[in-house]
């Protein structure tokens, strides 16, 4: 059975500007689909704001201080020695220089002779490249800039499968590993299906944590995304994030409308997830960050024209790779495990929703653990 492809960047790529810091709140502009050209046309996920929406939605992405500050991460201190890698299809040329200028304008350290902190493989380990494709470069520079966010004395491995295949992109995720990878996050999905079971195992590596985005909405069919929905892999949702000094954090937060949420059709519960809506399913998600099409993040990728501002749930998913690359945690232990164990060290988001789902926690935010927010947003590195 074909697995139809899902582009897991639910994003929203907006029209070029100038580095700012700090967001405010805002409208969602309105968007047009950009869509790779060997992706099923209604898998398409990738969006783009231009004129006016643009300009105005571009008023204030998060930078990577920003973040810093609204998760309070210590990212001067920590991370040294971890390596978090980006999977992602095709070779993307300008990876390397398009991080080089994101880091630069955020302030963290150079990747230089020095602190030799990015390096690209293909699936294979080796270093000739897959065909290129621009229309994946967005993917590469969200997943870099924001583990960078998060994690910037990370060392950055950049795996490119060779398509957008569910078996490579279980290869590449497997190379990452192999590689020395400590967190691994996947930069796009697949609706699940009954084969799924096939490719699970390249997704469970003892001792690597590895991400993935929840997708998109609350699904009711019982159908999720893989390999989100694999009980090996955290599953990240999104939130919008608000400055706000009326508050003791300083940053509101609540459940991005467009997160992905729901119960695994094939998967069961993990033991360490609480029996809930879902009953003997998984449940998606685990953990969440920002990826508000209201409260963009800053990225810069030369396929787009250079700065953007960019929305989506593999934005949320790769900053949770890097903060698991921060904590820098030696365990075997299901990462999922020490994470729903841990819940003292989240922001508990007890506001929003990304549907009606009445008599349940599935799709809107509450005290403890819900369906779009997981069990919280980081609060320092303590969870992970």
């Amino acid at each position: 059975m074909r697995i139809q492809r899902i582009m897991m960047l639910t994003a929203v790529l907006l029209a070029a500007f100038t580095p700012m810091a700090g967001a405010t709140e805002q409208a969602t502009p309105s968007t047009r689909t950009i869509c790779p050209q060997d992706a099923d046309p209604a898998s398409c996920l990738l969006k783009v704001a231009t004129g006016d929406a643009g300009a105005k939605a571009a008023s204030g992405p998060l930078t990577a201080g920003d973040l810093q500050e609204a998760y309070r991460l210590p990212a001067d201190l920590l991370g040294g020695g971890q390596t978090v890698a980006v999977v992602v299809p095709y070779d993307i040329p300008s990876a390397e220089q398009d991080l080089a200028t994101y880091r630069a304008a955020n302030g963290l350290p150079a990747c230089d002779e020095v602190f030799t902190c990015f390096r690209k493989v293909n699936q294979r380990g080796g270093d000739t490249p897959p065909p290129s494709s621009p229309s994946y470069a967005p993917h590469a520079a969200a997943g870099l800039d924001l583990t960078s966010a998060a994690c910037p004395n990370c060392r950055l491995l950049l795996v490119q499968a060779d398509d957008p295949t569910f078996a490579n992109m279980g290869l590449a995720v497997d190379q990452a590993v192999a590689q020395g990878a400590d967190a691994v996050v996947v930069m796009w999905g697949f609706t699940e299906s009954a084969d799924q079971a096939a490719q699970a195992a390249h997704f469970d590596h003892p001792g690597v944590t590895i991400t993935s985005a929840a997708g998109t909405g609350f699904n009711t069919d019982g159908r999720q995304t893989v390999p989100s929905a694999f009980a090996s892999v955290i599953a990240v949702g999104g939130t919008e994030l608000f400055r706000d000094p009326a508050v003791p954090r300083g940053w509101r937060e609540n459940v991005w409308r467009d997160t992905g949420s729901g119960c695994s059709l094939y998967v069961a519960r993990p033991a360490w997830q609480r029996a809930g809506a879902c009953g003997g399913r998984r449940t998606v998600a685990d953990v969440s960050a920002v990826s508000s099409s209201s409260t963009p993040v800053q990225i810069y990728s030369s396929a787009l024209g250079g700065w953007a501002a960019a929305s989506g749930t593999p934005l949320a998913a790769a900053f949770i790779a890097g903060v698991y690359g921060l904590a820098g945690t030696d365990s075997t232990a299901p990462a999922g495990k020490r994470l729903y164990a841990r819940a003292r060290y989240l922001h508990d988001i007890t506001g929003g929703a990304n549907g009606v789902c009445a008599g349940s926690n599935l799709c809107a935010a509450g005290q403890g653990y819900d369906g779009p927010s997981g069990m919280g947003t980081p609060d320092g590195t303590g969870a992970f």
